[in-house]
């Protein structure tokens, strides 16, 4: 029980710092650089498919198994930032890693099968000038169907500092770097980023501005007024992007209609879905959101969301779509397995077909923090910290801030650290069997 409470403690307090209206998130506009990039090729929305992926849940990559291109790997986190290994419908998993013995100290990488490739690490050149410095400040690789990655790294040596990054068939490509010109602000530059959203048409998405696959373009900024919303564009939090070129993203709104809320914009006009101050079917009222969102096909989006009700407050998962806000996960409620809800991690992820993923702290048997994953009134447990899997092994410590990723069909990720001599650091997955 100490142990619980423990971690439900740093998870609820990890979600309460991660709430947006605690955080300052400074934001800085982007533009792309001269690097070519490929035509935009629209790909359809991914049928709804309701039941989960066949594959065994298995760590698919250790701490101690050898990195390309020498030493060996040692932690896939950064200390008390949230990690994300996205999966897709080919099984395969991007990850940021420490690396020891090996030139390349750390990095991006994709694993597949068993086989780890290199995405991109410390000390490759960059496009224009530099080389790649540091991925630690946000390690949140972002990944598609054809395997390309996207990801925020430092530069070193070069004209720019930092920059937004995408890895395809074409190799390095620099989306956009700091200093160069920002589109929509005149005489503005860029100066910082965020860790990137990415769809399957290599279209991008971080604070503010979208990558098209050509060029890139504003979508809000902070201090723009909204005419058709009351107030000013206050903190932006990072976006979530889907294929039909739909962005949704958290802010806060500076003397508007509500303290802030959940935005869309991208292929539809810049909106206001959902804000502080909704209530649900149950009379319950939304308080605050979580710093990211995620957003399926059908332009459902899930979320974190603290809520008010009777004098008290309690955390949820939910999701807004076309039916209006629906409740996946509340805390105090029984948990599929056994047990009570009793906070959850960061945010939730969403894959295509609306498939919703959380790590949440639970009260009673039979673990203290579990991986859940399914729709309203569907979902399970896939995971809980300390299990023993059927192939053998058991499931070490969920890492601090850890996020449940979803993929298609039901794949998901999480990430466990090491705690004592022998165990290792981890990133387990629910995800297609890899071929023989």
């Amino acid at each position: 029980m100490l142990l619980a409470a423990a971690w439900r403690r740093l998870l609820v307090a990890g979600t309460a710092v991660a709430g947006l209206w605690a955080a300052v998130l400074w934001v800085a506009p982007s533009t792309p650089s001269t690097s070519p990039a490929r035509p935009s090729v629209r790909v359809a929305s991914a049928p709804a498919a309701q039941a989960p992926a066949a594959g065994a849940l298995r760590a698919v990559i250790q701490s101690g198994a050898p990195a390309p291109g020498g030493g060996r790997f040692d932690r896939f986190d950064v200390t008390a930032q949230p990690i994300v290994a996205p999966v897709n419908a080919r099984g395969q998993v991007a990850f940021y890693a420490t690396v020891l013995h090996a030139a390349a100290r750390e990095g991006i990488f994709l694993v597949e099968g068993g086989q780890v490739t290199k995405v991109a690490a410390f000390g490759d050149s960059v496009p224009g000038g530099g080389t790649l410095a540091e991925f630690g400040a946000h390690p949140l690789p972002a990944l598609n169907s054809a395997g390309h990655v996207a990801f925020a790294a430092q530069v070193a040596g070069g004209r720019a500092t930092e920059g937004i990054f995408l890895v395809g068939a074409e190799g390095l490509q620099a989306i956009a770097l700091a200093g160069d010109d920002a589109p929509g602000v005149p005489a503005g530059v860029l100066v910082g980023f965020d860790a990137p959203a990415l769809n399957d048409n290599d279209e991008l998405a971080f604070v503010a501005y979208y990558w098209t696959g050509r060029r890139l373009q504003r979508l809000v900024a902070e201090r723009d007024l909204l005419l058709r919303i009351g107030g000013r564009m206050d903190q932006i939090g990072d976006p979530a992007l889907n294929n039909s070129g739909v962005v949704a993203f958290p802010a806060t709104i500076f003397k508007g209609p509500a303290l802030g809320g959940i935005f869309v914009a991208g292929a539809r006009p810049l909106h206001l879905l959902v804000r502080a101050g909704n209530q649900l079917p149950d009379g319950a009222m939304i308080l605050r959101f979580s710093e990211r969102v995620a957003i399926d096909e059908a332009g459902g989006i899930a979320f974190g969301a603290h809520l008010g009700r009777d004098g008290g407050t309690r955390e949820a998962v939910l999701r807004a779509g076309t039916d209006g806000l629906t409740e996946i996960a509340l805390a105090g409620d029984p948990a599929p397995g056994g047990g009570r809800y009793a906070g959850f991690g960061p945010w939730p992820t969403t894959g295509p077909s609306g498939f919703t993923a959380f790590i949440a702290a639970v009260d009673g048997e039979p673990g203290p923090l579990a991986a859940f994953a399914g729709e309203a009134g569907q979902v399970s447990r896939v995971a809980t910290m300390g299990e023993i899997l059927p192939q053998g092994g058991t499931i070490g410590r969920f890492a601090l801030n850890a996020v449940a990723a979803a993929g298609p069909d039901g794949a998901l990720t999480f990430a466990a650290v090491a705690q004592q001599q022998g165990e290792r650091n981890a990133i387990y997955c629910r995800c297609p069997e890899p071929p023989r």
